[in-house]
C-alpha cells in the first residue's frame, strides 16, 4: 500500500498522488522526526473577556502559525463558576510575541473602543 510522506495517510494501490498534499505516495514512510524540546519561554500577549473569545483568537494566531496556550484567569473558580464569563490569557513563545501581538491589535484595538 502506499502511503503519503507529508500526512502519512494511506492508499490504495491504484492511487500515485495525496489528494491533500498533492505530493507523490511512496511505498514506505519515512521515519517520523523526532519531537526537539523548546527551552523558550512562553509570554503573556492578551487577555480575552472569555473562553469564546479566547478560542476565537486562538484560531486566527494559528492560522498565522503561532500557537498559543489559553489560561484561565483563575482556575479554582472555573470550579464553581460558568466558565464562559471567565478572562483568558494568551500566552505564546517569546520569539512570536510581537508577530501575535500584531495579529490580535485588530480586536484588541476594537474591544478597548467599545468599552469608552
Amino acid at each position: 500500500m502506499p502511503y503519503c510522506p507529508q500526512c502519512r495517510d494511506e492508499f490504495q494501490d491504484w492511487v500515485k498522488v495525496c489528494l491533500d498534499c498533492k505530493v507523490t505516495l511512496v511505498v514506505e514512510l519515512p521515519p517520523q522526526p523526532d519531537h526537539e524540546e523548546m527551552d523558550e519561554p512562553l509570554v503573556y500577549v492578551a487577555t480575552a473577556p472569555n473562553e469564546s473569545v479566547a478560542t476565537m483568537w486562538s484560531g486566527v494566531l494559528e492560522e498565522h502559525g503561532i500557537r498559543c496556550l489559553l489560561k484561565r484567569a483563575n482556575f479554582r473558580t472555573a470550579m464553581y463558576a460558568f466558565t464562559y464569563n471567565m478572562t483568558c490569557q494568551i500566552h505564546v513563545l517569546a520569539s512570536q510575541a510581537e508577530q501575535a501581538k500584531d495579529v490580535l491589535s485588530p480586536f484588541l484595538t476594537s474591544d478597548a473602543e467599545s468599552e469608552t
